[in-house]
């Protein structure tokens, strides 16, 4: 028997493999590439450009760093103090002087050609008290989102002058004795605003805010001696102010947190209606436009930040995996936020790079020799990959090569006799390649053929024959291993024929004799005699012949059974569905390395074929003839 002959269809397969391992040693290096480092001065000066941030992760820092935290909900209160001058608001920049700080006189109107208030710089300085309650983000309520904090509520604002200007009543007593009385112009208001709060926060620990007021005034406005107003004579109109101002969180960890911060504020009040019963000013009048800094105390609730920011620190840290499961996490607790799109966006984009990152961990692995860790790595990143032909080819290509190296190492044990070995090993590359399921069949013959060559060995020459015939009629490629082998038993069973007294072994002892006598041309005048002595003590066990013919004839029908019950088989049927139809399989191989019961490969092998039926979540979902 030529050794050539008996590995001819062996050598076949690896120069198979050997050409498909070559193409993908070559493919890959030029698809994925280890980023070199910039060189300056020719080469003297090295800079690693691999950032371990994300693209992108300084502009997220100062302009995007909150886009996915929580609205304030509510403002229960806001506070502020602040010191302000009713100046003048005519003339231009262009033609400042020491009467541009003095209040303009045409924003007091009076009843007659009187000699009008003059007032000095000293008399248009005044403080203010003003109070926010129960500020609430109306969009975030109402419409369920709200690109930044818009919080409305009612304010309340007293304000008085330091040092008022006294009315020129000598010169009014002259053309009215009722306005002769010595006494201040010193408006003390009280204005009820409906106010509007815009807030816009890029950072954790402070915000902007634009506030806008708008309401209902009331003023009186002459005073005796600077401390105590004139109860009967009063006015009213309205009231409009503009602030703008920063807030700085004290404590942000907490969900009920306080801020201070400071306001620059411009408000300009219409007081259009005098109330004077007993005709005590000429005054019908008055408009004050009041610019002041103002120190602001506040509480608040809401505003932390949420899953979503969590996720995009991640993401920004290229652990796009922890990033994705928290902006999933972000997105079920909250489906409305204004800033959704973006983290749909941000889902996407993780989505797409997974795989990629998952792959190059693997190849890592691989390069240090894990070579299961790697394989186990490349099949995590194939189920992380969606609508990415490019990345599920490259991935698969990876767990090909691993296959294909592991099905040369099957070769190699199978060459050393190492049967058992080979056969796990295919079995292993069965759970996750095509190239493992094609050749289980042959390498199952080897080991039946293994166990062919213990029992020959240790003499039991029925059982290794019959597991011979099996071996070969699973692999017709073993028939001169097989011929060899039985020559072999021949020689054996040729010093043994003498004590088989059973039938089975008369039989085989006589098959052996006429093989052995085929092979060799001769087996010799004392093993012809034999011959003739064991076909006489065959015939009287004839009826013994004519059961095994029934049980042949029974045996065939079976399988004709199973093969007709195959048939039925259909893509969906649970375990024992199949074990109802088919029996027990003749092989059964567990996925992960025999430790998941959920997915199944089940082998039948019937004639020169087999029949395997794939398993997921316990049921059948792919039917293989091979």
């Amino acid at each position: 028997m030529g050794i050539m002959e008996f590995y001819s269809p062996m050598l076949l397969n690896k120069n198979t493999h050997l050409i498909l391992f070559f193409i993908f040693m070559t493919i890959l290096p030029a698809q994925i590439k280890e980023k070199e480092p910039k060189t300056f001065l020719f080469g003297l000066i090295k800079f690693d450009t691999e950032s371990e941030y994300e693209d992108g992760y300084w502009i997220n820092k100062w302009f995007y760093a909150r886009e996915f935290a929580s609205p304030i909900n509510v403002i229960p209160i806001e506070i502020r103090y602040g010191l302000g001058a009713t100046g003048k608001s005519t003339g231009s920049a262009s033609s400042l002087s020491s009467d541009s700080f003095k209040d303009d006189p045409k924003k007091i109107r009076y009843e007659s050609d009187v000699t009008p208030i003059s007032q000095e710089t000293n008399n248009i300085w005044g403080s203010s008290v003003e109070v926010d309650i129960g500020l609430i983000n109306l969009p975030h309520y109402i419409v369920g989102t709200s690109w930044m904090n818009v919080m409305n509520g009612l304010s309340y604002r007293s304000s008085t002058l330091f040092s008022p200007a006294a009315v020129p009543y000598n010169e009014w007593g002259a053309t009215n004795s009722n306005w002769g009385d010595t006494t201040y112009f010193s408006p003390k208001l009280s204005e009820y605003l409906a106010t509007t709060h815009f807030q816009y926060q890029p950072f954790d620990n402070w915000y902007l805010n634009f506030r806008y007021s708008y309401g209902l005034a009331s003023a009186l406005f002459y005073s005796s001696n600077e401390e105590t107003w004139n109860q009967d004579l009063s006015g009213s109109g309205t009231s409009a102010a503009g602030a703008l101002g920063i807030r700085f969180i004290l404590d942000p960890g907490k969900s009920n947190r306080f801020t201070v911060g400071m306001d620059f504020r411009y408000s300009y009040t219409k007081i259009h209606t005098i109330n004077d019963p007993n005709d005590i000013t000429p005054i019908t009048r008055f408009d004050l436009s009041n610019y002041g800094i103002y120190l602001t105390l506040s509480a608040f609730y809401g505003g932390k930040k949420t899953n979503g920011d969590k996720a995009k620190n991640s993401y920004y840290r290229k652990d796009y995996i922890e990033a994705l499961s928290t902006f999933n996490k972000f997105m079920s607790e909250y489906p409305s936020h204004s800033n959704r799109h973006r983290a749909e966006e941000y889902i996407a984009d993780c989505e797409y790079k997974i795989p990629y990152q998952l792959m190059e961990k693997g190849l890592v692995l691989e390069r240090s020799g894990k070579t299961k860790k790697a394989l186990d790595m490349y099949k995590y990143a194939r189920s992380k990959v969606k609508n990415d032909t490019i990345a599920y080819n490259l991935i698969e290509g990876r767990i090909e090569q691993i296959a294909l190296l592991w099905m040369i190492e099957a070769e190699k044990f199978l060459n050393d006799s190492k049967y058992i070995r080979a056969y796990n090993l295919v079995k292993n590359v069965a759970e996750f390649s095509d190239q493992g399921k094609k050749e289980l069949r042959r390498f199952k013959s080897w080991v039946i053929l293994g166990e062919g060559k213990q029992y020959q060995e240790l003499g039991f020459i029925g059982k290794a024959m019959g597991k011979y015939a099996e071996a070969l009629e699973m692999n017709q490629d073993l028939v001169y291993e097989v011929k060899a082998l039985q020559y072999k038993a021949g020689i054996q069973m040729a010093k043994l024929a003498t004590k088989a007294d059973e039938f089975e072994e008369i039989q085989l002892a006589i098959y052996s004799l006429e093989f052995a006598r085929e092979l060799s041309g001769g087996i010799g005048v004392k093993n012809e005699q034999l011959l003739i002595d064991l076909k006489e003590k065959l015939n009287s066990y004839e009826d013994y012949k004519s059961r095994e013919l029934i049980d042949k004839r029974m045996e065939f029908g079976r399988l004709e059974l199973d093969i007709a019950r195959s048939k039925k088989l259909n893509i969906g049927q649970t375990l024992p569905e199949v074990e109802a139809l088919l029996g027990m399989p003749h092989e059964k191989i567990l996925g992960n390395n025999g430790t998941n019961q959920e997915e199944q490969l089940w082998i039948y092998f019937m004639d020169k074929k087999s029949l395997q039926l794939s398993f997921q979540n316990f049921l059948l979902f792919k039917i293989e003839e091979l």
